[in-house]
């Protein structure tokens, strides 16, 4: 059994334990005089909310380790932090060998107005040691791609997506399994999608990004875990284009990734960024490729996104 998948539950187990404590000491002040602030009324929607959101990774990571307890000498089902090209490859039928990607990017694509500004202001107050510090960058990059004008708000951000794949091997009795939390993903904007609600089904995902704050090997393979699931998903669902998209970021380290209607893997070299300067010819390369897996993202949609429903 997977001491990582333990790790991963005893983790959300802390958060939650903490979001019950923060809620009770607000149930507390609530029923005392004067009761809650709207401050605090605030907060306690959102603890509620929250401990909503972490109970529901409590119960995916418990029924990983579940599944992985069936066999140990075979096991059934690996988390994406743990697949190898092997796995990966016997789940989803990718092809993992290495082809080099170096797509065609436009020259005169450029970042908006307001993002010089907003990349200093992220370089000068947020500090960097962990990766929730290194996601400001891969949102400011994100948002301002994906909000562009072209794109006609027919695309969005989703964070922390649970997915999953199967397939079958051998003999057909046995099954094996591939899944996790995609950082990001980008898909479909649909159009009765409100903020709140659940994501939409998994094959409309087009896009898998992983945040880090190391690099090495493993994370590679994590990333190409993730977007393999993307392409296993819309071959599952009998989507008529297969092809999907994936990054790599620390935020100082970019790495893209593409999986093509064949299922064959290609990469680019990285990609390095200084975050100290806002270095225009570094910005400009790393936000090219970012637009063009979006805006590729965005024609694999195309012509009809807005027809998408949910099921």
């Amino acid at each position: 059994m997977s001491e990582i998948n333990r790790s991963e539950l005893k983790a959300v187990e802390t958060e939650i334990n903490a979001e019950k404590e923060r809620i009770k000491n607000l149930e507390k002040k609530k029923n005392q005089p004067g009761g809650l602030s709207t401050d605090d009324q605030i907060e306690l929607n959102w603890c509620e909310d929250t401990l909503a959101d972490l109970k529901k990774k409590e119960k995916y990571w418990a029924d990983l380790i579940r599944i992985q307890t069936k066999d140990d000498f075979e096991p059934e089902s690996k988390p994406f932090k743990e697949a190898d090209a092997g796995w990966t490859r016997s789940v989803t039928g990718i092809d993992t060998d290495y082809h080099e990607w170096a797509p065609p990017l436009d020259g005169d694509i450029r970042p908006s107005e307001t993002f010089k500004s907003q990349f200093e202001d992220t370089a000068s107050f947020i500090h960097m040691k962990n990766e929730a510090g290194r996601r400001f960058f891969l949102n400011l990059f994100l948002l301002d791609i994906v909000k562009r004008a072209e794109f006609g708000g027919l695309l969005k951000i989703f964070t922390e997506i649970p997915m999953e794949v199967t397939q079958s091997i051998g003999d057909g009795t046995k099954k094996r399994r591939l899944g996790g939390i995609i950082d990001y993903a980008v898909g479909l904007n649909v159009k009765e999608l409100d903020m709140f609600d659940k994501a939409p089904p998994k094959e409309l995902h087009l896009i898998a990004i992983e945040a880090k704050v190391e690099w090495g090997t493993d994370d590679f393979w994590q990333c190409v875990a993730e977007t393999a699931t993307l392409f296993k998903a819309r071959k599952d669902a009998g989507k008529a284009k297969c092809r999907v998209w994936g990054m790599l970021s620390n935020a100082k380290l970019w790495q893209f990734i593409f999986i093509n209607e064949d299922g064959i893997l290609h990469q680019t070299g990285e990609l390095s960024l200084n975050l100290h300067v806002y270095r225009e010819v570094e910005i400009a390369k790393v936000y090219g490729f970012l637009y063009y897996i979006v805006k590729s993202c965005f024609d694999t949609c195309s012509p009809n996104p807005q027809s998408i429903r949910l099921s």
